[in-house]
């Protein structure tokens, strides 16, 4: 069984264990230019996307600069030369916080943060965010466990020998399945709501495996596709004769007498797609962000939708607009860490 990621964070010094139980942090989502961020005991001189700051803090920003600020559900620009307090961007507000897109968004972007804060926990610091229908973690209000988190910018993997993700390792003598070890078999992609007739299966690879048996049932167990492969991914084209808009399918691997977990698709509609993006499309926010936080706004959408493919895509396409931003990586690693398997969520956030 594959560790947990573990991942060393530093750099901008700041504490999330400094932060109290109710307390969130405010998100730089994106930034552009000379930024420099000054708290109470911490300075620093240069801020980046990632970066998660108190409310007691100051911006200072040079000319032709911008930061994208993100806190429980509210967006906020900050652009060309000043110094902003914080507080003045984020007014405390009375009554109840309107329920919107941008209020979900806060649950994921906070979970990731804290993922980040205590990565050695997994029941903490997931929200109300759930996986895969009935497949969901079960991790209920973030904790962030205190006083272990010291705050964050860069943000690596374990060090030492990797199995064909990254720096992953598994247990020491104990292989798990991936990079050529183990004796298990792990499904990756396709799963929940696709569009498309021509799909990829990905899973991953054991010892010894040299042929691979795929098979893909209707809800009633009855097979609709059986077929070899001699590698771990496979490109399928669904006859839309037996795979109907709506309905459930299943598929496997198997090697060897080796057999992977299930996964689970289905046909999604059009018109549900559409509408999975159009809550991100049409928060008061979407349109005034940056492409990247416009990226990472639909990702969530689809998400939460079950368009878990789409999403996958999403993140990658808001990590092609702004290759340099860590908080696309940890959301997109956040993401494999809800719906598995844990080892793309290493491979998600050292993508370059």
């Amino acid at each position: 069984m594959f560790k947990y990621l573990i991942l060393t964070i530093f750099a901008l010094g700041l504490s999330l264990s400094g932060f109290a139980q109710d307390e969130n942090p405010i998100i730089v989502m994106a930034a552009q230019g000379k930024i420099a961020y000054q708290a109470p005991g911490y300075s620093s001189k240069s801020l980046s996307a990632g970066a998660a700051l108190k409310s007691t803090g100051t911006l200072t920003l040079k000319a032709k600069s911008t930061a994208t600020l993100f806190f429980n559900g509210q967006f906020q620009q900050v652009k060309g030369e000043k110094t902003a307090s914080l507080l003045s961007l984020f007014p405390e507000k009375d009554g109840l916080s309107k329920l919107n897109f941008e209020q979900s968004f806060n649950d994921y972007l906070i979970a990731a943060v804290m993922m980040a804060g205590n990565p050695q926990n997994p029941k903490d610091a997931w929200g109300t965010i759930t996986g895969q229908k009935g497949k969901g973690d079960g991790w209920g209000t973030i904790t962030g466990q205190k006083g272990k988190g010291d705050g964050w910018g860069t943000i690596t993997g374990q060090k030492g020998k990797g199995d064909g993700w990254g720096t992953i390792s598994g247990q020491k003598g104990k292989g798990d399945g991936w990079g050529g070890k183990g004796n298990t078999i792990s499904t990756i992609e396709p799963f929940g709501k696709i569009r498309s007739a021509t799909q990829v299966f990905r899973w991953s690879k054991p010892a010894g495996a040299q042929n691979y048996t795929l098979e893909i049932k209707n809800s009633k167990g009855e097979t609709l596709v059986k077929t070899t492969a001699q590698d771990t991914t496979l490109s399928l084209e669904l006859d839309p004769a037996k795979f109907k808009e709506g309905q459930q399918y299943l598929w496997e691997v198997s090697s060897a007498g080796v057999k992977s977990n299930t996964l689970t698709f289905e046909f999604g509609t059009s018109k549900d797609q559409t509408a999975a993006i159009q809550k991100a499309e049409t928060a008061a926010a979407y349109s005034t962000n940056p492409a990247v936080v416009q990226g990472l706004m639909r990702a969530i959408a689809l998400e939460q939708g079950e368009w878990y493919i789409d999403a996958v895509k999403a993140y990658q396409d808001a990590h092609q607009i702004d290759p340099k931003n860590t908080l696309v990586n940890l959301m997109h690693a956040a993401f494999w860490m809800r719906n598995g398997p844990k080892p793309m969520a290493e491979q998600a956030f050292k993508q370059k």
